[in-house]
């Protein structure tokens, strides 16, 4: 795999709404990483503080680079 791998991780994250009821939302996010070890551990980091949360999945895309 070379360093210019890009993976789609879908997350499920734990809130609470107004009325005080648990909720779950899916967020998902484009990782640039060198394979799904790299990815995990960077979407932890990103998730610091932020509550409960599972990675659902992580998918290898064939986006070759993120233009800006």
């Amino acid at each position: 795999m070379t360093e210019n791998n890009y993976f789609r991780v879908s997350v499920k994250v734990e809130y609470e709404d107004d009325k005080g009821r648990v909720k779950y939302k899916k967020e998902e996010y484009l990782v640039n990483a060198i394979g799904p070890t790299d990815v995990e551990t960077k979407v932890v980091k990103e998730m610091e503080g932020t509550g409960d949360y599972e990675i659902v999945s992580i998918v290898q895309t064939k986006i070759l680079a993120v233009l800006n």
